[in-house]
C-alpha cells in the first residue's frame, strides 16, 4: 500500500445490489455491500441534470468490477435506480462512488427485502 493512499472506511449502512429482472424489478441479489453516504455536491448535481438524470444519493462501497447501472440497489426499504459508478482507486481499498436515483416504479420481485 502506497503511504498517500487514504484509507476508506464504510460505517454508514447496507446495500444490497440486485439483477434487474424482465419486468424491471430487483431480481436474485448479487450481493450485499457496506457503505458510506457521500454528499450530492452542487458540481455533480448540475452535472447529473446535463445528462438527464436526478441523483439523489451517492454511496461510497468496497470495489466491485461486476457493479454497472444493470443492478438496481436497496438501501433501506428502497429500490434506486444506479445512475453512475465510478471507480475510486486513490483509497483503500479501492472503492466505487454509485450515484442512486429513487426508483419510484420499482419493486423487489419476490416481494422481500
Amino acid at each position: 500500500m502506497r503511504r498517500d493512499n487514504k484509507v476508506q472506511t464504510y460505517n454508514d449502512g447496507n446495500c444490497t445490489f440486485f439483477l434487474i429482472d424482465e419486468e424491471g424489478n430487483a431480481g436474485s441479489a448479487k450481493e450485499t455491500l457496506r457503505f458510506e453516504e457521500r454528499t450530492v455536491g452542487v458540481q455533480r448535481f448540475y452535472e447529473s441534470m446535463t445528462k438527464k438524470f436526478q441523483v439523489d444519493r451517492v454511496l461510497r462501497v468496497p470495489l466491485r468490477p461486476w457493479l454497472t447501472t444493470e443492478y438496481l440497489a436497496v438501501v433501506d426499504g428502497e429500490v434506486y435506480e444506479i445512475e453512475q459508478v465510478q471507480t475510486i482507486r486513490s483509497l483503500e481499498p479501492k472503492s466505487n462512488d454509485v450515484a442512486l436515483h429513487r426508483a419510484r416504479q420499482r419493486r423487489v420481485a419476490d416481494g422481500t427485502i
